[in-house]
């Protein structure tokens, strides 16, 4: 049987895996679904319809599967996924999609760590292993790729893209696109992500193509036929360089552009992220 504080209140319509825990004074509120070893933590706050998967660890104070913060939204029962291994910290709020279905519902992918006072908004779409800062703000329809860390209080405009492995620094606001594999800082292209790419055991081989592709990028302004030229005439084939141009080719609000193009105000060189 599911161990449930006294305090806390649990929907009839919630299903609960029978060594889940529901910390003091929680409330699970609608069909709720949460799996083995799941603990939700005194104070949080879970409505459905949300699904959330095995050990993952909630709160405390985390508000999961709200209605989504849009005008247009109706009431219509829309729906939250949670993968599983995912560690949501307090205060954090995580909303429901628009559009009902499982198929277009807010999702969030296994082994994700979110800190402290993140948002993710509606039909948002967060890959596996991303790791979200404190304070992170999504806004609703942003894509994040597998591996991503996103520095505390960053933001993100709606229907921004971020690819799998890129790192945005702290406190940055960004409007625009963030291929795969790319470092953000001062809302430019500082480099790739050096770190990133060798810690995901990328070959040697991948890691040099991407390097140069880099190279292309900060040459070539990002919106223009010149750059997938460039990368397709300089930068040796490999998975991960035909990733950056399939993502640099269908971005609808453009790529964030190289420092060399918007000069960042820091002192900071090119060796310091490349």
């Amino acid at each position: 049987m599911p161990k449930i504080h006294p305090t806390a209140i649990v929907d009839p319509k919630a299903e609960l895996a029978d060594d889940v825990e529901i910390g003091a004074y929680s409330i699970i509120k609608g069909h709720v679904i949460i799996g083995p070893g799941t603990v939700v933590q005194e104070h949080s706050h879970l409505h459905g319809h949300t699904v959330i998967g095995r050990d993952c660890k909630i709160g405390p104070a985390a508000y999961l599967g709200l209605a989504p913060q849009h005008l247009g939204y109706r009431g219509e029962p829309t729906s939250l996924i949670i993968g599983d291994d995912v560690i949501i910290r307090e205060l954090a709020t995580l909303h429901r999609s628009m559009t009902v279905g499982l198929d277009h519902a807010t999702r969030i992918g296994d082994h994700c760590f979110i800190m402290g006072a993140a948002h993710i908004a509606h039909d948002c779409q967060v890959g596996a292993q991303v790791v979200m800062a404190n304070a992170v703000l999504l806004a609703g329809h942003v894509t994040v790729g597998a591996n991503a860390f996103l520095g505390g209080g960053a933001a993100f405009h709606q229907f921004v893209r971020v690819g799998r492995l890129a790192v945005i620094a702290g406190g940055d606001a960004l409007a625009r696109d963030v291929p795969p594999f790319a470092a953000c800082r001062y809302e430019v292209l500082r480099g790739y992500n050096a770190v990133g790419c060798r810690r995901a055991r990328l070959s040697r081989q991948s890691i040099h193509a991407i390097r140069q592709a880099y190279h292309c990028l900060h040459d070539n302004r990002s919106t223009t036929p010149a750059l997938i030229a460039a990368i397709a005439e300089k930068v040796p084939d490999a998975p991960e360089v035909r990733e950056i141009v399939d993502f640099i080719k269908t971005s609808k609000r453009g790529i964030v552009p190289s420092y060399r193009q918007r000069p960042a105000p820091d002192s900071d060189s090119e060796d310091d992220i490349n």
